[in-house]
């Protein structure tokens, strides 16, 4: 064959291929677009800027042996007068341990600022997103830098700043730890995230919204029944309520991971008490099929 010939049925295969896509939802919508005087690179660039600015969904993260020691916390609160500096030291000493694997938080690792209540400023110590990080990188520094730290952010974090301003605070944690030569914090989402174990294990952490209730494992119960069972995970780690609990419902550990941030006067207020500590949970789940064959929780309670 000629390169005459060659070059001609490159042709009539491009015009093929054009008549083809010319039929597509793709092409019909690239020509509306024209018509209204918008090009399809405006969109693209559009398209780029919305994915930047979307909130991080969870993210599945695999880890562990047949045999996993980590520590959970969470609600930490850093920002407000009640944070409690001293049991994060206590956890960042007891994960550089080499039995631990990795450590995990369940969300509102900053007091945030909701504009409705302007009179949290006063029970602040770090005002705003600046302040607040900056803190928190500090206080989160007591952790160890060669174990893996997942973390999800909550309702103080999410419905402040990003429902405020637009920011995401979970990857601003990620790159403000990097600069100060940690490499191992992971943003699993906001409001959720899950650590998959070697075996398939699912450890989820969640920090729902809510009020808490008058039992303590009421919450606890209810967000268990309210998993398809065929999407529930083995560990449930729950944040938010400020509470400490472990109960085994529905073939899930569940376990809610207490607080670092002392009793509020809005908690007071309420009749409601802050268990401050944190969790050592040591798992076992030598098979393949998912299944956690035993559970070793052990809370560790903080008082001032």
């Amino acid at each position: 064959m000629s390169k005459e010939d060659d070059l001609e049925n490159k042709l009539k295969n491009l015009e093929v291929e054009m008549e083809e896509y010319k039929s597509t939802e793709e092409y019909t919508a690239i020509k509306k677009l024209e018509k209204m005087g918008i090009q399809p690179s405006e969109v693209i660039n559009l398209a780029k800027t919305l994915e930047k600015s979307k909130p991080i969904e969870n993210v599945h993260y695999k880890i562990g042996k047949s045999k996993v020691k980590y520590v959970a916390f969470g609600d930490t609160h850093i920002g407000n007068k009640n944070y409690k500096p001293h049991i994060m030291t206590h956890i960042g000493k007891l994960a550089k341990k080499d039995d631990i694997d990795f450590v995990a938080c369940t969300g509102d690792i900053l007091d945030g600022w909701y504009q409705n209540r302007p009179q949290s400023l006063f029970e602040q110590n770090a005002i705003g997103l600046d302040q607040q990080l900056n803190m928190a990188t500090k206080e989160l520094s007591k952790l160890p830098k060669d174990k893996p730290v997942f973390f999800i952010t909550g309702n103080h974090t999410y419905n402040t700043y990003m429902r405020g301003a637009g920011i995401e605070v979970g990857p601003k944690i990620v790159d403000m730890m990097k600069n100060k030569g940690f490499d191992n914090f992971h943003y699993l989402g906001n409001g959720e995230g899950d650590i998959i174990l070697n075996n398939g294990s699912t450890i989820k952490m969640l920090h729902p919204d809510g009020g808490t209730a008058y039992a303590i494992s009421y919450r606890s119960q209810k967000i268990a029944e309210s998993l398809t069972g065929g999407e529930k995970p083995e560990v449930l780690l729950i944040g938010h309520f400020h509470k400490a609990e472990y109960i085994f419902y529905r073939n899930i550990h569940i376990f809610q991971t207490g607080t670092l941030e002392g009793q509020t006067k809005f908690m007071r207020g309420k009749h409601i008490p802050a268990h401050t500590g944190f969790w050592v949970i040591e798992m076992l789940g030598k098979h393949k099929n998912r299944q956690i064959d035993a559970v070793k929780p052990m809370f560790i309670p903080k008082y001032d």
